[in-house]
């Protein structure tokens, strides 16, 4: 029987980059996160999934599984057959978490059980994920909706973390097992600005002070010990010196494409292009054609794909191999991705793609292991998840440091970014008030890891994508030939 006794708050500081956090803590401007979460555990780098953006990547921390796994592609994506039908159905179609439809990851997500679900006295405060929450359990609703358009276009992000430390104190003495929080400041800023500046770093510190101030009302209403406490990011951030907005690229070469903002009633569109974070894009062709079934290697035009995969911009593309798996391309490499029996195989055609020095037939936790020494961590893993949804893309495109895919669509023009399989993406700072293993985490074995601290079973026949952190045991040295 679970010890309801035991509590756990997981704080998400959206955007947070690892080196950032490591500096701020080294000065000691943080020194709640240091004393009450850090020195009761530790901080580690952990990875997280692909495409690395808000919404997307808070289902790994809510739902133990990767986005590929639930049936999300990315921020935006597009759903084949209704783009294909009338008005209505066009818009829909062309989904968009980061506007009115946002509300529709909930829904879009498929039948799994929440954390939520599985720890009914939960709160909420401030999440685009609300799924499994009970009646009043999701706090700040309508103001987030008002703070947060505000915060995106005028920049008022701190009124808005402000609103949110509040609501997280107010939580305090209510009875409660689990409380998930996110901060949005450090990302809404760093869209604006970059990564580094100022206004940022006060973002951490206006988060350290919240959650110094939820601790000392948690110690004065004496209700047993502190939870545990979990804080986290679920991307990093990069400054963006160059769109290469790959819809302006083939509008120019006469190709129409279907794209978001406006142009998602596009007529004759032969591309739907379809961005995350904005450092990943994902190509759908014949978006009008009203095929379900994604398309493989053989039926993307080669045209498109080389030149696509020519602009600097693009780190690596993928695709689904027409035998199956994923195939993975850069200007100098390809390489096959595929998974049988648990091992997962890296199997380089031409050249290295991902940097791993030949081929491998790896365990997962092993080949996370091995990728973490390169510039895309936790790729293979990554792009074989992202294309187990038949949602996802005919082509994904990965941006290398400083480029996005999101040309003069983004209002306001965002200045810093997000996205893509790079390592300054894919790295996030996880620190726990428990202790951390000595191998490669992900942000998908929060989850579990919180569930079992709480004593929570995961009902039989669930299947999560995450491993609790006490059944994470060092990795092997990894197998080559």
């Amino acid at each position: 029987m679970a010890d309801g006794s035991r509590r756990a708050v997981l704080v998400l500081i959206d955007g947070a980059r690892c080196d950032v956090l490591r500096e701020l803590l080294g000065r000691g401007d943080l020194p709640n996160l240091s004393r009450w979460v850090i020195e009761r555990g530790g901080l580690t780098t952990g990875t997280t999934v692909f495409p690395s953006t808000t919404g997307v990547a808070y289902i790994p921390f809510l739902f133990g599984r990767y986005p590929g796994s639930v049936g999300i592609p990315g921020i935006r994506w597009l759903d084949r057959p209704g783009a294909a039908g009338g008005w209505r159905e066009q818009w829909r179609a062309a989904r968009s978490y980061c506007g009115v439809q946002g509300g529709w990851l909930n829904r879009d997500i498929a039948p799994a059980p929440s954390l939520f679900d599985l720890v009914p006295e939960s709160i909420a405060i401030c999440t685009p994920l609300t799924r499994g929450l009970g009646p009043g359990a999701n706090r700040l609703a309508f103001r987030r909706a008002a703070l947060g358009a505000a915060a995106h276009y005028v920049g008022t992000y701190p009124a808005l973390d402000r609103a949110i430390a509040r609501t997280w104190l107010d939580a305090a003495a209510e009875p409660w097992r689990f409380i998930f929080v996110v901060f949005p400041g450090v990302d809404g800023i760093s869209h604006l600005k970059d990564p580094f500046h100022p206004a940022v770093l006060e973002s951490y510190r206006l988060v350290d002070r919240a959650l110094g101030a939820f601790v000392a009302r948690v110690s004065k209403e004496g209700k047993g010990d502190l939870p545990e406490f979990f804080v986290v990011s679920d991307h990093g951030m990069t400054a963006m010196r160059e769109h290469a907005d790959p819809a302006v690229l083939l509008e120019g070469d006469g190709v129409r494409t279907l794209r978001h903002p406006v142009h998602v009633w596009r007529r004759g569109a032969r591309v739907a292009t379809m961005v995350s974070g904005n450092a990943s894009v994902q190509l759908y062709f014949d978006p009008r054609s009203g095929r379900a079934a994604p398309l493989t290697e053989s039926g993307i035009p080669t045209a498109i794909l080389e030149r696509l995969l020519a602009l600097p911009a693009v780190r690596l593309v993928g695709c689904r191999g027409d035998t199956g798996g994923v195939v993975v391309r850069t200007p100098r490499g390809r390489a096959r991705l595929t998974e049988a029996a648990g091992l997962i195989r890296y199997q380089p055609e031409s050249g290295d793609p991902l940097g791993l020095g030949g081929y491998l037939e790896l365990d997962d936790r092993d080949l996370l292991s091995r990728t973490r020494e390169t510039d895309v961590p936790d790729a293979p893993r990554q792009l074989l998840q992202l294309f187990q949804t038949s949602r996802a893309g005919d082509l994904v495109l990965a941006g290398v440091p400083g480029a996005d895919f999101r040309g003069p669509w983004e209002i306001p023009a965002h200045r810093a970014g997000h996205g893509s399989l790079i390592a300054e993406h894919m790295e996030v700072p996880i620190a726990a008030s428990v202790a951390l293993p000595d191998s490669p985490i992900r942000t998908v074995d929060l989850m579990p890891t919180i569930l079992e601290r709480l004593d929570v079973a995961v009902p039989s026949g669930v299947v999560l994508d995450g491993v609790p952190f006490s059944k994470i045991v060092a990795t092997t040295e990894p197998l080559t030939r």
